[in-house]
């Protein structure tokens, strides 16, 4: 899957069915991380690095949504 990193340049993806699993799985690493990290079994750059690779899947036109939240 092609993406630019600009979140203002997010483009659709081609293989929809693709991407939503995508996100799915980057998704559920996601929460099992963050339970490691507050479990003390992992480190924050750990957590970081989990939470970044979610947040490229994600459009970030959500991002303006909930600016002022």
């Amino acid at each position: 899957m092609s993406r630019k990193h600009d979140k203002d340049m997010w483009q659709e993806p081609h293989d929809k069915t693709q991407w939503l699993l995508d996100l799915i799985d980057m998704s559920e690493a996601a929460v099992k991380t963050y339970e490691k990290y507050l479990l003390n079994e992992i480190d924050h750059e750990r957590l970081s690095s989990v939470m970044t690779r979610l947040r490229k899947l994600l459009p970030m036109s959500i991002e303006k949504k909930y600016r002022d939240d």
